[in-house]
């Protein structure tokens, strides 16, 4: 099922714009970066209460932050978490595999999970929410540059704005944006000087569209059991303990944890979302 908002080519980046809504389509560019779009078998439902006591949670990065754990996930909290699909604007009760990311290995038919959903169940377990609303973003297989650059193919940049655009018509104010990237940059050798200055630029670009909303960076670049010192540090550089902060540390996640020792399995998963919830109320208190 393809949706496509707004005409055709880059939306430009104004909140004017009648091409505000475009994604281009990541696929055209990027290996199997085809996102889930299917609403069969998806309940759509209503805003609801959006108070102090529901999260709303933006997810951008990579591969390990789309739908790529080996099993679905089904949170226990399920009627207390939604999501805001990006591609159509709408809220549907939130089921893996989730909507408007991708599926690691392209087939969007096939069933697989995230960690989000799990960090979600645990928001309302450890009674820190009463409801979740996730807005996931990430896009398998790209680099910061990727994210970075407003006139780079597949034009992620643009995501940004879109997802600005759906909270505001949404009438949702944002919790938190977790950034979750590192891998591809660490395969290709990326300097600390050039990851941090993307960084900064997606940051900016952020604070722009979504004013206010703390972005937490997580510590991420083990790729087939190395890690990049420049990526790490590069991603700490960035740390204010202001505006943003320290995310989760996925690299301390190991082998063990990982089904080819890059992409999270379920055990994975499950140590990402501990990890997660711990570095979001360390960054919201």
């Amino acid at each position: 099922m393809a949706m496509i908002f707004g005409g055709g080519g880059l939306a430009l980046n104004s909140f004017l714009s009648p091409d505000a809504f475009y994604i281009y389509p990541a696929q055209n560019v990027i290996t199997g970066a085809e996102p889930v779009l299917d609403l069969t078998g998806r309940v759509e439902v209503p805003r609801g209460d959006v108070g102090p006591r529901t999260a709303v949670i933006v997810s951008i990065g990579q591969s390990l932050s789309v739908n790529e754990v080996p099993t679905p996930y089904v949170p226990v909290h399920g009627t207390a978490i939604d999501q805001l699909n990006i591609y159509d604007g709408k809220f549907y009760r939130a089921k893996d595999p989730l909507l408007g990311i991708n599926v690691s290995g392209g087939v969007v038919t096939d069933l697989r999970g995230t960690w989000m959903l799990r960090m979600a169940d645990k928001l309302v377990d450890g009674g820190h929410f009463d409801r979740v609303i996730l807005v996931p973003m990430a896009v398998g297989n790209t680099r910061a540059n990727q994210w970075a650059d407003a006139s780079q193919p597949p034009y992620l940049f643009n995501k940004i704005n879109v997802v600005g655009l759906r909270l505001r018509d949404a009438g949702l104010s944002c919790t938190a944006i977790m950034w979750g990237q590192g891998e591809s940059d660490t395969s290709a050798g990326t300097s600390q000087a050039s990851y941090a200055a993307s960084l900064n630029k997606i940051i900016a670009e952020f604070n722009r569209a979504i004013p206010a909303c703390p972005i937490l960076v997580a510590q991420e670049s083990y790729y087939y059991g190395a890690t990049s010192a420049a990526v790490l540090a590069a991603q700490a550089s960035v740390v204010n303990g202001t505006t943003v902060f320290a995310g989760e540390n996925v690299d301390s996640i190991g082998s063990s944890g990982r089904y080819d020792n890059t992409h999270l399995n379920e055990a994975g998963a499950e140590q990402r979302a501990i990890l997660a919830v711990a570095a979001l109320m360390t960054a919201l208190i």
